[in-house]
C-alpha cells in the first residue's frame, strides 16, 4: 500500500514538471535589429502614445465647430388674478426666442491653428518617445548580451576546472598530490562560480527589462558578432555631421520651438479675445409688449469698457518669452550631450580596436598550453590559479569592450535623433 502511494506521488510530480516544462515559452533569437522590429509592433508605452495623436485630430474637428443656437420658450405657469395655471389661448402668453452668438476676430481661426500645433507637438511627443525607448533597447539588449558571453565563459572555465577538480581528487586520494592544492583548485572554482551568480542577476534583471520593451515573455538569446562591433567601429563619425543632425532632428527641440509657436498663437488669440463677439437674437410673442403676436430681431454686443483681457495678454506675451529660453536652453543642452556621446564613441573605439589587438586567439593558445603544463606537472598550482584568474578577467573584459562600444553607437543615435547604425 506504501508503495502504490509513493508511486502516484512520483507519477504526480513528473505529470507537473512535464506541463511546467510545455507551458513554459520557447526561447527567441534576435539580432538587435529583430528586436527593434517587435519594439515597434509590441511596445505598450508606445501603442499608448499614439492615441494622443488621434485625440489631437478629435480636438482639431472641435475647434472648427460653430457655437450652438440657443432656443428658448417661456409661458404663464400660474395666473393669480383669474386662478389659472398654464392658461392657454387669448387668456395665456407664449414667448419664444433663438440666439446665435458670432465669433469675430478671426478667434476661431486662431484656435483651430492652435489645435493642429497641438497635434504636431502631439506627434513630436511619440517620435522623442520612441527615441528614449529604442535607446533603452539598445542598453538592455547589449547589457544582456554581455552577460550572457560572460556566464558562457564561466561555463566553460567551470568545466574545466570541475574535470581538473575530479581528476585531482583521483590523485589525493592515492596520496600522489597534496590535498592543499586540491583546496586551491576548489577555492578557485568557487571564486569564479560566485562572480557567475552575481551575473546571473543582472542577466535576469535584463531579461526582464528587454522583455517589457518588446512586449514578449521568453527568455531571449541576443546576437552580437564580431563583425558587428567592427562594423561600429569602422563607421565615420564626425563630430560637426552630428551636431548638425541632432540640431536638425532632435524631437525634443522641436517640440520646444513648437511651444514657442502655440505661445506666439496664443499671444494673437489673447489679444483677438479683446474683440467683442455678436449675439444675434429672433424672437416671438403672443401677447408682446406694444401688439399681439410680436416678432423681434436683435443683436447683443459686450462692450469691452472693464475687461480688456489685459491679464490674460501680458500672461500669454511672458508665456512666449518663457518658451525662448526653453529653446536656448535646449539647444545649450543638445550641443554638451553631443560633445560627450561623441567623446565617449570615439574613446570606445580606440579601447575596442586596442584591445583587440592585445587579446586575441593567442590567448586561447597560451591558455591551452597553460592547462596542459599544469595537468603535466610542469606549473605550479599558484601560478595556474593566478593565470587562470587573469585569463578570465581578460576575457570579461573584452566583452565589456565590446558592450561599450554598441552603446556608445546608441547614443549617437539618441543625441542625433537618426539612425546612424
Amino acid at each position: 500500500m506504501e508503495f502504490k502511494s509513493k508511486f502516484f506521488v512520483w507519477i504526480a510530480v513528473v505529470f507537473i514538471q512535464a506541463v511546467a516544462v510545455a507551458q513554459s515559452p520557447e526561447p527567441v533569437t534576435l539580432t538587435i535589429k529583430q528586436a527593434e522590429e517587435l519594439f515597434f509592433k509590441n511596445n505598450f508605452l508606445l501603442l499608448a502614445q499614439q492615441y494622443n495623436i488621434n485625440k489631437a485630430d478629435a480636438q482639431i474637428i472641435q475647434s472648427e465647430v460653430y457655437p450652438n443656437p440657443e432656443i428658448s420658450a417661456d409661458m404663464i405657469a400660474y395666473e393669480a388674478q383669474n386662478n389659472n395655471y398654464f392658461p392657454t389661448g387669448k387668456q395665456g402668453n407664449f414667448a419664444a426666442g433663438l440666439e446665435q452668438l458670432i465669433l469675430l476676430g478671426g478667434k476661431r481661426r486662431k484656435q483651430i491653428e492652435l489645435a493642429k500645433l497641438d497635434k504636431q507637438m502631439a506627434e513630436a511627443e511619440l517620435t522623442d518617445l520612441t527615441r528614449n525607448l529604442q535607446q533603452q533597447i539598445w542598453d538592455s539588449f547589449y547589457t544582456l548580451h554581455h552577460q550572457q558571453k560572460v556566464i558562457e565563459k564561466y561555463n566553460q572555465l567551470l568545466d574545466k576546472l570541475q574535470s581538473l577538480i575530479n581528476s585531482y581528487e583521483v590523485q589525493v586520494a592515492k596520496n600522489n598530490i597534496a590535498l592543499k592544492d586540491l583546496v586551491r583548485l576548489k577555492s578557485v572554482y568557487v571564486k569564479i562560480n560566485n562572480d557567475k551568480s552575481e551575473e546571473s542577476a543582472v542577466l535576469i534583471q535584463e531579461q526582464q527589462k528587454l522583455n517589457i520593451l518588446l512586449g514578449i515573455t521568453a527568455s531571449t538569446n541576443t546576437i552580437y558578432t564580431s563583425a558587428d562591433a567592427n562594423a561600429y567601429s569602422d563607421k565615420g563619425v564626425l563630430y560637426d555631421d552630428v551636431l548638425n543632425k541632432s540640431l536638425e532632428n532632435r524631437p525634443d527641440l522641436n517640440q520646444a520651438k513648437l511651444g514657442i509657436e502655440s505661445a506666439k498663437l496664443n499671444v494673437s488669440l489673447q489679444k483677438r479675445m479683446l474683440i467683442p463677439d455678436v449675439t444675434l437674437r429672433a424672437g416671438y410673442n403672443q401677447q408682446g409688449d406694444a401688439f399681439n403676436n410680436q416678432y423681434n430681431v436683435g443683436l447683443a454686443i459686450p462692450l469691452p469698457v472693464f475687461d480688456r483681457n489685459r491679464g490674460n495678454i501680458q500672461a500669454a506675451k511672458i508665456n512666449q518669452q518663457q518658451q525662448t529660453q526653453n529653446v536656448s536652453y535646449k539647444e545649450l543642452e543638445i550641443r554638451n550631450e553631443v560633445l560627450a556621446a561623441y567623446q565617449n564613441y570615439t574613446r570606445s573605439v580606440d579601447e575596442y580596436k586596442r584591445i583587440s589587438q592585445l587579446i586575441n586567439q593567442d590567448f586561447d593558445a597560451v591558455y591551452n598550453g597553460i592547462t596542459s603544463n599544469f595537468q603535466k606537472g610542469n606549473v605550479s598550482m599558484i601560478e595556474f590559479a593566478d593565470f587562470f584568474e587573469s585569463y578570465n578577467e581578460a576575457q570579461t573584459e573584452v566583452e565589456r569592450v565590446k558592450k561599450q562600444l554598441a552603446i556608445a553607437a546608441a547614443q549617437i543615435n539618441y543625441v542625433t535623433g537618426t539612425n546612424n547604425f
